[in-house]
């Protein structure tokens, strides 16, 4: 009944209260979250539903307007860093799943290729983890046009992890 809310949150061994105005309500991997505007810190803020301990309307007398709201967020819009081009294979496996906030731009009429451009936050490092995991996701039909240094750095690490479970050839058998 009022997007204007004061949540209340179990953060690790820690509780959290936060003034938000909601944005959207969203169901991502089986988990239900608030996608709000912390009108304390001006920023947009990700909740789990399940974190959640209490929620009450926020004071009428510390609110600001939904159009201010929308004027901060769009002087806000994250610089995109992640430029990756899909071919068919790419774009079926993006129809399978993709990140809330990840979208692609058909580049032909019979849309057999995309591009898809976003935003990383490389100080998240659940963001890092999921990012990495969604691109080996999408398989080898992606080109890279531009990447952070961090994803790489993630990219690198999980296949390292493949290349030393490989047993060694030099190893005698018996």
């Amino acid at each position: 009944m009022d997007s204007y809310l004061l949540v209340t949150i179990q953060e690790k061994n820690e509780i959290k209260s936060y003034p938000i105005y909601l944005l959207h309500l969203y169901r991502e991997k089986s988990i239900w979250l608030i996608e709000g505007f912390d009108l304390q810190e001006d920023k947009r803020r990700i909740i789990p539903v399940d974190d959640l301990t209490n929620v009450e309307s926020y004071p009428e007398k510390k609110r600001i307007s939904k159009k201010r709201i929308l004027e901060k967020l769009s002087k806000q819009e994250e610089v995109i860093n992640l430029i990756v081009e899909l071919g068919p294979k790419a774009i079926a496996q993006f129809k399978k799943y993709h990140p809330l906030k990840v979208s692609i731009s058909y580049t032909n009429p019979y849309q057999t290729t995309a591009i898809m451009k976003t935003f990383i936050n490389v100080n998240n490092s659940e963001e890092l983890s999921e990012i990495t995991n969604w691109l080996l996701f999408l398989g080898g039909d992606i080109k890279v046009r531009e990447v952070p240094e961090e994803v790489l750095e993630g990219l690198q690490e999980r296949l390292c992890i493949y290349t030393n479970s490989i047993p060694n050839n030099d190893v005698e058998n018996n």
